[in-house]
């Protein structure tokens, strides 16, 4: 899939709406809204290029894709969980974020400190692990129509669940946030056009609407309020797939270039007990000291070893014929 840019400066606004969230809730009641949006975005990602992966070849090589997600994800998130043993936090809190379970740990009321929002790192390394046999399996001109069932059947699941389930359950399982993570594939499959007020006006609306206590109330109802933040984080995918510049922005593609850092590093400081300055230098810090001395390194480490072999022995998925 060609890169479109637009999308990495969309990943720092969601980034952005989770760290304000993080920092103060009464001022930004629903800047955990900017999770379904991160869900949307990476459902749109990774679906479209596994299947031009796909088209290009007629294979899925299943290796590639899951030695680069692990290599994205669990170094980065080792060093944390490390650095949090080293400061006295319990085996017990840091398992289950290492073992990339920290959403359904705390379905179960496992309290995860300084570590709880991993349980976010934990729904997209489990739709990294399932996602790609699915797509494999779905022959190419029944895409749209398959994942659009999917996504239509996980929509009404969480509908289903903010009834039957435990408020916990529908904010943290991977079952009950599929619904963004397949509205997001059907966007990259399907390509649906929406009016063009509502593209250009979803952001500034979803922005907005963010700030309104009532979308930050605790129970049932902030869960229903998540599908206005689904519809408008589909909206916004819209708009920034068709590339407006000031999303690509250079500062807000370097800031998306360590959002991950950002995102794992941010909420060990604001939790705890020290100044809010202290605790966002100690960020930058950390975020930096991440990008540079784990992330890169292995990402370049991953590179050069691809150029230098052609890998023989990959695990290659055969796909249906078109």
């Amino acid at each position: 899939m060609n890169r479109i840019t637009a999308l990495d400066g969309l990943r720092t606004i969601a980034i952005a709406m989770v760290v304000a969230y993080h920092i103060d809730n009464e001022l930004v009641p629903a800047g955990h809204w900017g999770v379904p949006l991160f869900f949307v975005l990476s459902g749109f990602v990774i679906t479209g290029s596994l299947c031009v992966e796909i088209d290009r070849t007629g294979r899925l090589d299943l290796g590639s894709f899951y030695r680069k997600r692990l290599l994205r994800i669990v170094p980065a998130l080792a060093v944390v969980c490390l650095a949090l043993l080293a400061v006295g936090t319990a085996w017990s809190q840091v398992q289950p974020s290492i073992g990339l379970y920290a959403n359904y740990a705390r379905t179960e009321g496992v309290a995860l400190g300084r570590l709880t929002h991993t349980w976010f790192i934990a729904v997209i390394a489990q739709f990294y692990l399932v996602w790609p046999l699915v797509i494999a399996a779905i022959p190419a001109r029944r895409r749209a129509p398959v994942i659009g069932v999917l996504a239509v059947a996980a929509i009404i699941w969480r509908v289903v669940a903010i009834e039957t389930m435990s408020p916990g359950w529908v904010y943290n399982a991977t079952d009950t946030n599929a619904a963004a993570l397949f509205v997001g594939a059907f966007l990259a499959v399907a390509r649906p056009r929406a009016p063009r007020v509502a593209v250009a006006w979803a952001l500034p609306a979803l922005l907005g609407l963010m700030l309104l206590p009532v979308f930050g109330d605790s129970g049932r109802f902030v869960l229903w309020g998540g599908f206005v933040a689904l519809a408008l984080a589909a909206l916004v995918l819209l708009y920034a797939a068709t590339g407006p510049a000031w999303l690509e922005n250079r500062l807000l593609l370097r800031i998306a270039e360590v959002s991950f850092g950002i995102y794992l590093w941010h909420y060990v400081f604001v939790r705890s007990d020290i100044p809010l300055w202290v605790a966002v230098l100690a960020t930058g810090a950390a975020t930096a000291a991440s990008w540079w001395l784990v992330e890169r390194p292995l990402v370049q480490w991953d590179v050069r070893r691809r150029a230098r072999r052609s890998e023989p022995g990959k695990l290659l998925l055969p796909t249906p014929a078109p």
